[in-house]
């Protein structure tokens, strides 16, 4: 089942500790590939097929013959690229590493309409950190399409995977990174040996590219004497990533369409009982049928109204988690008593409102068909 959304879902675990080296392009195009997975329908990695005129626009290419070509050396590369990882099991004292290839394959193949593709099939060793999710970071991948350093992207991740964890808990974040721990993440511990030249070609590059995503990240040298021996990572979100952790920020890619002010209102309403934003999104996306339409909030208020009744967890991202598992996973409150409760609920407070504030009443109708804002411009008062 392919995903509307451009959010890549990976394990936290996997952003934080695996270490492999790959080009910018590779990993815009294993992002693009993540974010088709649906975590919450699917119970095993599927084969994807991408069009070679879909890559080439994903990767901003001109259109120009070489690309095909440029395509196959990239088949031919990443299919041979590992991932390394600490196993956690150590011999003689020293953790032995665990490898993971990328893809089982990628395959050159026509799609339904007939367009040269690629088929590509990740590697089932990497379903933990793509598919069982557990804690997990949302990476849009649209922010790294601009980027051309490889470290720029790696990094952008774990910054954006780091507060995906912590926003809530700190206006800043903080990490630090001994030089050969920060080159073993990246890639290149035989690399880069200079600090000079590591700055230079690695650090500086990144920095620059990630501060023009929704990421500032600021750097600082931790020496010893005069030599280098760490480097502290301060960052953030940027107003623009604030507005969307409020929701300010169109949602068409989940709800596949523009969404109306009831459907904003309705993923407000999640954000703040703890759901994440794209999950929020996504749950939205699934509240459908005409006599919830337009009526979305009220919707997911009653959905929370009755799920409060039915569980005894303490308030915190485990409670909210539960209720993203039973919304999405287990369908509890689209089917049986749930469901015609939630129903009855919500049709009486429509009645209400259609006797009590008929001007309300008259906007709330008009919405439905109405961008939030558009609404806005055209609401009686």
């Amino acid at each position: 089942m392919k995903s509307s959304t451009p959010i890549a879902r990976v394990e936290n675990f996997f952003i934080f500790n695996a270490r492999y080296s790959l080009t910018a392009k590779e990993q815009k195009v294993i992002l693009y590939l993540i974010a088709q997975i649906d975590p919450v329908n699917q119970t095993r990695l599927h084969e994807q097929t991408i069009s070679l005129k879909e890559l080439q626009e994903l990767l901003l290419e001109g259109r120009s013959g070489s690309f095909y070509e440029e395509m196959q050396r990239f088949s031919e590369r990443i299919v041979e690229k590992r991932i390394e990882f600490d196993s956690g099991i150590t011999y003689q004292g020293k953790r032995l590493p665990g490898r993971v290839n990328w893809f089982q394959s990628i395959v050159p193949v026509k799609n339904d309409v007939g367009e040269v593709s690629l088929e590509f099939m990740f590697s089932e060793k990497l379903t933990p950190f793509l598919l069982a999710l557990k804690e997990y970071a949302q990476i849009d991948y649209r922010e790294t399409l601009a980027m051309e350093s490889g470290f720029s992207v790696r990094m952008f991740q774990v910054f954006r995977a780091w507060r995906d964890r912590m926003s809530a808990h700190e206006k800043a974040s903080k990490l630090k990174y001994e030089l050969d721990e920060l080159r073993k993440l990246l890639g290149v511990e035989d690399k880069y040996d200079d600090w000079r030249n590591f700055k230079r070609r690695v650090l500086d590059v990144l920095m620059a590219e990630v501060n023009k995503t929704t990421v500032w990240v600021k750097l600082t040298e931790v020496k010893e004497g005069r030599k280098v021996i760490a480097i502290e990572f301060n960052f953030g979100d940027k107003e623009e990533r604030k507005k969307r952790s409020d929701n300010k920020l169109p949602f068409a890619s989940a709800l596949g369409v523009t969404p109306t002010r009831a459907q904003e209102l309705a993923v407000q309403k999640l954000v703040a009982y703890g759901v994440k934003d794209g999950v929020a999104e996504e749950m939205v996306s699934k509240v459908r049928g005409s006599e919830t339409r337009g009526f979305e909030d009220w919707y997911v208020e009653e959905v929370i109204r009755l799920f409060e009744t039915k569980t005894n967890q303490p308030d915190g991202p485990a409670r909210a988690g539960t209720l993203v598992k039973w919304f999405l996973e287990l369908k509890v409150f689209e089917q049986g008593e749930h469901f015609a409760v939630i129903m009855e609920r919500l049709n009486l407070r429509k009645k209400k409102i259609e006797q009590e504030n008929p001007i309300a009443w008259t906007n709330r109708l008009a919405a439905r068909d109405l961008s939030a804002s558009d609404f806005v411009k055209t609401a009686k008062r």
